[in-house]
C-alpha cells in the first residue's frame, strides 16, 4: 500500500492566488535572493556557528519580531562570536548564563548542545561539515540536500537539530532550496487551503511523517513553478515572519 497525494486544478488556483498575495513580502524577496539566485551567500566557520546558534534557541520558544530571541539573535552576545566561544574555558555555564539574562527558555538544554557541537567540529568535524555544504552551495538539487541533512542527522554530531531544524540550518545559510523546515503554522496553512490529511505538529518529529507533508509542498511547489523553499516563505511571511531568523516555534 502506497499513500500519495492528490493535487487539483482547484488546489493549485487556491495556492496560486495565496502566493500571489504575499511574495513580494520581506521574507519571500529575501529568500529568492539568497536561497534562488545565490546572493551574498556566506558559509564561513563563524556563519555557520551563528546559524547553529540561532536553530538552538528558535527551538520550542517564539522568535517572531520583537521577540527575546530576535533580541538575542541581534545582540553582540558572546555566544554568537565562534572565536569567543572556542577561547572560553567555561563554555557551557557562559552560555546557559547568557541565555538566562536574555530571557530565553531550555537555557541548560542549548548551552550543552552547542558545547557537544563545538567540541565535535572542533575535533574534526569542521571538514565533513564544510565540504557537505560545498556540495549544495553553487548547484544543488533535491537529492543533494537530501544527503546534506541525512549528514547532519547522523551520528548525533548535531543534538538539537531535528527533523526540522536540520533544513532550517541549510536555509538559514541560504543554500537549499527544496528541502524545507515544517512546524504547526505550515501545517495550519495547509488546513487552511484545503489539504485533506494534516498531523499534529508533534507527528512531525517522525521521519516518514515528515517527508511525507513535505512531499506535498514539493509537487505543489512544482505545479506553481516556484522553488520549495519560496513557497515556505510566502507560507511564513503570511504569519508575519520577516526573516529566516525568526523561523521557529
Amino acid at each position: 500500500m502506497k499513500a500519495f497525494w492528490e493535487i487539483a486544478n482547484e488546489d493549485v488556483l487556491r495556492w496560486t492566488d495565496f502566493v500571489q498575495e504575499n511574495k513580494n513580502k520581506a521574507l519571500p524577496r529575501a529568500r529568492r535572493r539568497r536561497n534562488v539566485k545565490r546572493i551574498n551567500l556566506d558559509i564561513s566557520k563563524q556563519a555557520i556557528w551563528g546559524a547553529l546558534v540561532g536553530c538552538q534557541v528558535t527551538t520550542q520558544q517564539k522568535s517572531g519580531p520583537g521577540s527575546k530571541v530576535a533580541k538575542f539573535l541581534d545582540s553582540e552576545s558572546p555566544v554568537l562570536d565562534l572565536r569567543a566561544c572556542i577561547a572560553e574555558k567555561n563554555l557551557e555555564p557562559m552560555i546557559s548564563t547568557a541565555c538566562k539574562k536574555a530571557g530565553l527558555r531550555r537555557n541548560d538544554t542549548i548551552a550543552n548542545n552547542l558545547v557537544c557541537i563545538l567540541e565535535n567540529l572542533e575535533s574534526g568535524e569542521w571538514e565533513p561539515l564544510l565540504s557537505a555544504l560545498e556540495t549544495i552551495r553553487t548547484h544543488t538539487t533535491l537529492k543533494k540536500e537530501q544527503e546534506v541533512v541525512s549528514y547532519i542527522l547522523r551520528g548525533g554530531k548535531f543534538p538539537g537539530l531535528g527533523q526540522k531544524q536540520a533544513r532550517n540550518f541549510i536555509q538559514w545559510l541560504g543554500l537549499s532550496r527544496y528541502e524545507i523546515p515544517l512546524d504547526s503554522r505550515v501545517l495550519k496553512k495547509m488546513k487552511q487551503l484545503g489539504a485533506s490529511f494534516v498531523p499534529k505538529g508533534a507527528a512531525l518529529v517522525d521521519e516518514t511523517v515528515y517527508l511525507f507533508v513535505q512531499s506535498s509542498l514539493q509537487q505543489l511547489s512544482e505545479k506553481l513553478g516556484l522553488y520549495p523553499c519560496e513557497l515556505d516563505a510566502c507560507i511564513f511571511a503570511s504569519f508575519d515572519v520577516e526573516r529566516d531568523q525568526d523561523v521557529g516555534d
